[in-house]
């Protein structure tokens, strides 16, 4: 006779073999002859969701939607022209924030509003599948909750029910643990290990386990900059839902970070005028350094996103976005003798329609912030509907 085999040794071991399937038939046909009751015992604890002790005490009506937001919104993306599935070329089309649906097809165009409220409804829809999929997560706090989240709405309820990760939280083990095990398999296409994936599980594993990543310029004490910069010398007053994007001039980037310091993303961008290198006094020039906020937005693309002609749509394109000076850099004034400082697309130097593609080419403005209109869009936008936008200009030394 064969030694004694534990069973829980054999499910980890099970391959689908035939001998395998040969051998747990038989015990299945034992059981059910013999010893009925047994089999029925272990059925009501093999399905059981045993309760999980939460690693935190949420209140009631915990806020998960302020959490999954932005971290969604960095990694969808948002199109407000329908477009059709890439590897079909037609259905199902897709628009907004990753919308698809029957209200979805070729010619569909939405405003912005129209994407912002869908992504709510479709996440609160993301966020009922998960809890229906993992129970124990009522339990979770805000932003626990709101990584499963978007972990669900990317992989789908069904695959969060199938999964792993469920399994194993019903079964008790702590779930920073297991979360920070299990989500980042969750990183493969059609074609293999997406990035996009790698980097969007990571961000979903921090936002679970509370690890902010380092923003040391959004959330010092004191405002510092690197050696040879000049920046503000105030600091924004950073709320939940506030963002702060920090624009610098000689990395030629527009970095943004969250209120509690975890960076969203960085994108090109120019605060270059028509004047001399590390010039920001005069007209024209440089972007002025020092701490500005968002003021009113200018929405072209959505009054019209055709390339219909106009002098601003191709000085400004898609979006622009009003900067407010709180350090006396613009306005009536100003210590620089500048207004209309803005963030905003185009180009006429780039000609006409190519001011108003995507991915512009980018060149210098009359004293702007000046990005790809797609990141206007899809990067700076999305941000407004979260809270206030505070921005900081970095530049070189004179």
């Amino acid at each position: 006779m064969a030694d004694p085999i534990q069973l829980l040794s054999a499910v980890k071991s099970h391959k689908d073999l035939s001998h395998q399937i040969a051998a747990w038939r038989w015990l299945q046909e034992y059981l059910s002859t013999n010893r009925p009751e047994a089999l029925s015992q272990f059925a009501e604890l093999f399905r059981a969701d045993p309760p999980i002790k939460p690693e935190a005490s949420p209140s009631p009506g915990v806020d998960w939607l302020s959490h999954c937001l932005p971290l969604v919104k960095e990694f969808e993306g948002c199109r407000l022209v329908a477009y059709p599935d890439p590897g079909t070329g037609g259905d199902p089309w897709t628009v907004g924030y990753g919308h698809t649906g029957p209200d979805v097809r070729q010619g569909v165009t939405w405003t912005q509003q129209q994407a912002e409220d869908s992504l709510c409804n479709d996440l609160r829809e993301a966020h009922a599948g998960m809890l229906q999929a993992l129970p124990m997560a009522a339990g979770f706090t805000g932003p626990q909750q709101a990584a499963l989240t978007s972990w669900v709405f990317n992989v789908g309820a069904g695959a969060a029910a199938d999964s792993t990760l469920r399994r194993r939280l019903a079964a008790g083990e702590r779930p920073s643990q297991v979360v920070a095990e299990e989500l980042p398999r969750w990183n493969k296409g059609g074609s293999g290990v997406l990035a996009g994936l790698v980097r969007r599980r990571a961000a979903e594993v921090d936002l679970f386990c509370g690890k902010a990543q380092e923003a040391a310029a959004a959330v010092a004490e004191e405002p510092s900059w690197p050696a040879g910069m000049v920046g503000p010398q105030k600091r924004p007053d950073l709320k939940a839902g506030d963002h702060h994007l920090i624009a610098d001039d000689r990395a030629e980037s527009l970095t943004a970070y969250t209120h509690d310091g975890r960076k969203l993303w960085s994108v090109s961008c120019l605060c270059r005028g028509q004047g001399a290198e590390a010039e920001w006094n005069t007209t024209g020039s440089d972007t002025p350094p020092g701490l500005y906020k968002v003021g009113a937005v200018y929405r072209d693309y959505e009054k019209d996103p055709t390339e219909t002609f106009s002098p601003d749509r191709r000085a400004y394109g898609w979006y622009s976005f009003d900067l407010e000076g709180l350090e006396g850099q613009e306005g009536p004034g100003s210590k620089n003798g500048r207004d209309g400082i803005m963030i905003h697309g185009g180009g006429s130097g780039c000609g006409w329609p190519g001011a108003w593609a995507p991915r512009q080419a980018l060149h210098p403005t009359l004293g702007c912030i000046r990005c790809h209109n797609q990141d206007l869009r899809e990067r700076i936008l999305p941000l407004l509907a979260l809270g206030t936008i505070w921005v900081s200009v970095l530049q070189e030394r004179a």
